[in-house]
């Protein structure tokens, strides 16, 4: 008799598949190793984040706070299509709301930059909640094209004769007698000054910390929603909004306020736009629908509906742009791929992005995060707690009391 292995049947050879499938570690969730892994990336997070406006250059430094911003505006576009399912193509407008004003306080009224931006938060709520209201009744693709006519609707509004008293026009505000000269501004917070001389490259860590912050905030907000009953409530809309109604799930209520959430958030990697580049035009690049068109792209690379996937995708998008930045002249493109992008004058890092999204989608339709998942699943187990443990775990400690 012949031995399992070297039968003609298939099922030792399917054994032989799910042992090789079968992780190599298991770990339990909330468990010592659980905590040891989650301390060792909060370190190397906090270790990149302190070393960039230490020890980087100043060049670094402008690249990681423009990819801070993306991360930000992508959160806010994750919680809204991501978990929600509400798809937008118009957060360019929630950005451009916190660039224009930040712009309008500072160089109208004299108010502190970082005073702005709870005031850039709220007026962009109210205006995200009112455009929710046509959500309430269209989605897909039909909502899209009304998120779509306001992102092309308002630069084009910024520039309105009627409103140049108060945006500068066509103008904008940076070459009108309101300029926003970022190096001769204040940035107290109520007569507080902790920050020192903010002028030229001292200024540019500081920007850099501002967008840290922001970074921390978005995510706070979404992590906060996404792990509590609102966010099942966005989920179960996400999949089956009848389904959700049913179970006594408020939609109208529940997708005004994701949508003016999630545009009040977009709208302060706005504030810093201004506060860093001290441009503020209706042509900026990053108040466009162009801009809109990135942060979706940014959020689907890195993993739609995962609260680290637009973190990566920016940073990924960031690095991608910045490496093939110089790659206008044939010489500078590395030999292997020379060939086949030395024809174009222009910097090829969004077509080289666009291509890889395309692969990605073949790949993995989950993103970068869902992809290092499925990798990491295939050599560590988590087992998650049983369902009630912290339930029982209370009432034994409170019996043990009594």
């Amino acid at each position: 008799m012949k031995p399992a292995t070297t039968t003609n049947s298939g099922r030792p050879r399917r054994l032989l598949a799910a042992i090789r499938r079968k992780p190599w570690f298991a770990i339990k969730s909330g468990g010592t190793a659980s905590w040891v892994i989650r301390l060792l990336v909060a370190a190397a997070v906090v270790y990149v984040v302190v070393w960039v406006p230490t020890r980087g250059s100043g060049s670094l430094i402008d690249t990681c706070t423009l990819a801070l911003g993306l991360m930000a505006a992508a959160m806010s576009l994750n919680l809204l299509l991501g978990y929600t399912g509400q798809i937008s193509l118009g957060h360019s407008a929630f950005f451009g709301i916190g660039v224009y004003t930040t712009g309008i306080f500072v160089t109208r009224w004299g108010w502190s930059p970082l005073q702005t931006m709870p005031v850039a938060f709220v007026v962009a709520f109210v205006v995200g909640a009112l455009v929710s209201l046509p959500a309430l009744r269209i989605k897909g693709v039909y909502l899209a094209l009304v998120t779509l006519a306001l992102g092309l609707v308002f630069p084009q509004m910024m520039k309105w004769k009627k409103l140049a008293w108060l945006t500068g026009g066509t103008n904008g505000l940076d070459q009108t007698g309101y300029k926003f000269d970022k190096d001769n501004r204040t940035y107290e917070i109520f007569g507080w000054n902790p920050w020192g001389n903010l002028r030229g490259e001292n200024s540019k860590p500081f920007y850099f910390w501002v967008g840290v912050g922001i970074v921390v905030v978005v995510y706070l907000i979404c992590r906060g929603i996404v792990k509590s009953r609102m966010g099942r409530a966005l989920v179960a809309i996400r999949d089956n909004s009848t389904a959700a109604s049913v179970m006594g799930i408020n939609l109208a209520l529940t997708k005004g306020v994701v949508f003016g959430l999630s545009a009040a958030m977009c709208a302060l990697p706005g504030c810093l736009s201004t506060m860093a580049s001290g441009t503020v035009t209706a042509d900026t690049e990053m108040i466009t629908v162009a801009a809109s068109i990135t942060f979706l792209v940014i959020m689907v690379v890195g993993g739609a509906g995962s609260l680290w996937g637009p973190i990566i995708g920016a940073a990924v998008f960031k690095f991608v742009e910045e490496k093939t930045g110089g790659w206008t002249e044939a010489e500078k493109i590395p030999g292997v791929i020379r060939p086949l992008l030395s024809w174009s004058d222009v910097a090829p890092g969004q077509g080289i992005f666009a291509i890889a999204l395309i692969g990605l989608m073949f790949l993995a339709p989950t993103g970068i995060v869902g992809l290092w998942k499925q990798t990491i699943a295939r050599f560590v187990a988590v087992v998650p707690k049983p369902a009630g443990t912290g339930t029982l775990a209370a009432m034994d400690s409170v019996a043990t009391d009594s």
